[in-house]
């Protein structure tokens, strides 16, 4: 049975010097991401080839033979696109689950305060999930509990800006 991942507690409690070493950082946070291992993220097949397992783990291109997608270990995940090594990564959910101050965390690690705040808002909405793929079917809880944990005023923001610019196109019609 799956335990809830909650990446900030978990980061904090594995926390070691072996984490300035990047591979090592590297490999457990893909183990905490994939707890079944290499999977193909669109078919969910197991990725068996022992090149294709070294570079999954590597985040190199992974060829899935079954459905021929290519892909990297962080494809499907919260983590696909981010523009922070998973070594800042990593001590940025350490600091968080110390409770940090975000500025402090934006300065030791060198990265803007929206990046704090906005990362800060992806672990919260993965609290209490299984696991940070998207590929997954989500149950109806999960899903309330992702939507419960939206950002109220960014949503708010967004509804703003389409009343002014419905209001605008009005007003020019007129």
């Amino acid at each position: 049975m799956q335990t809830p991942l909650d990446f900030t507690k978990k980061a904090k409690d594995d926390l070691s010097v072996d984490f300035f070493d990047e591979k090592a950082c590297r490999m457990a946070v893909l183990k905490m991401i994939h707890k079944e291992g290499p999977r193909c993220p669109r078919c969910d097949k197991a990725i068996t080839s022992e090149r294709g397992i070294v570079n999954f783990y590597e985040l190199k291109r992974v060829f899935c033979k079954h459905c021929k997608k290519i892909f990297t270990a962080l494809t499907g995940t919260v983590l696909n696109g981010m523009q922070i090594d998973l070594r800042t990564l990593y001590l940025l959910a350490v600091f968080l689950a110390l409770k940090i101050e975000r500025k402090e965390i934006a300065r030791m690690l060198k990265i803007h305060t929206e990046t704090v705040r906005l990362w800060e808002f992806k672990f919260k909405a993965f609290e209490g999930l299984d696991d940070m793929t998207f590929n997954k079917q989500w149950s109806e809880q999960e899903t309330i509990i992702i939507l419960n944990r939206y950002d109220l005023m960014t949503f708010m923001t967004f509804v703003a800006t389409i009343f002014l610019f419905i209001f605008y196109q009005r007003l020019r019609v007129l």
